[in-house]
C-alpha cells in the first residue's frame, strides 16, 4: 500500500520541496523589494507562503494528473 501511495502522482516529495521553495522566494522578494502584498512580519511570510504553496503544490499535481508524468 505505502508503494502504490509513493508510486502515485498524486504525492511527491520533489514536487512538494520544488512549490514551497518557490512560493517561499516568492513571497520574500515581495516582502523585500516590491511590497505588493503587504508581507511585513515573519509569521505573515510563513502565511503567504504555506497558502501559495498549497495552491502551486495543488496546480502541479492537476497537471501531473493529466499528463502522466510526475
Amino acid at each position: 500500500m505505502l508503494e502504490k501511495i509513493q508510486s502515485s502522482p498524486l504525492f511527491s516529495i520533489r514536487r512538494a520541496v520544488f512549490t514551497y521553495s518557490l512560493a517561499f522566494l516568492i513571497s520574500l522578494s515581495d516582502m523585500w523589494l516590491i511590497q505588493l502584498l503587504g508581507i511585513n512580519t515573519p509569521e505573515e511570510l510563513l502565511t503567504q507562503t504555506l497558502i501559495h504553496g498549497t495552491g502551486f503544490y495543488l496546480g502541479y499535481t492537476i497537471i501531473a494528473l493529466f499528463n502522466g508524468d510526475s
